[in-house]
């Protein structure tokens, strides 16, 4: 159960904190009920107001990686792929499936296998796949950085230093 003050990385909001539990009223409600008031990091002015009897709302509030359990995804990544697929609709349903999962070692492999296709020379990379790429990258930078406390442009160099690798996956 999330508590006040910690840090959560809440569906695509990134990471967030609990800025309070408390009991609100909005116009439209006809009663008072328990929210979570999240502040995300990157976004000073703006908060999440997320019901506390939503379960569904709530269980996409997840903690932060620790430092130990990042390690453990990129050794884990560097095991398991993500095959290419040809098909260009059915590879942007499957990578935006993905995405919308926010599972931080799929979003690592998907990043590798992008990566690599883009690399190769290949015909098939097109530029709806660079964009899945930046924005996989964007999300892994940001939860990676705050949970190592290095700076998002460091993630990359922190994910080759772990693979022992000289090209930049996710920078």
């Amino acid at each position: 159960m999330p508590v006040k003050n910690s840090y959560v990385n809440y569906s695509s909001q990134g990471i967030c904190k609990i800025e309070d539990i408390c009991p609100m009223k909005f116009s439209f409600d006809s009663c008072e009920r328990e929210y979570y008031i999240l502040q995300p990091i990157h976004q000073n002015n703006a908060r999440i107001f997320v019901p506390a009897e939503n379960q569904k709302l709530v269980e996409q509030m997840r903690p932060v990686l620790s430092a130990e359990e990042i390690d453990r995804i990129i050794l884990d990544a560097k095991d398991h792929s993500i095959p290419w697929i040809s098909d260009r609709k059915q590879r942007a349903v499957k990578f935006q499936s993905i995405l919308s999962r926010r599972d931080e070692c799929e979003l690592l492999q998907l990043a590798t296998c992008l990566y690599l296709k883009s690399r190769d020379g290949a015909k098939g990379f097109c530029s709806s796949d660079g964009q899945i790429l930046k924005k996989v990258e964007v999300i892994i930078a940001q939860e990676f950085a705050f949970s190592l406390n290095i700076d998002t442009q460091e993630v990359g160099a922190y994910i080759r230093e772990k693979l022992n690798m000289q090209e930049s996956i996710s920078e």
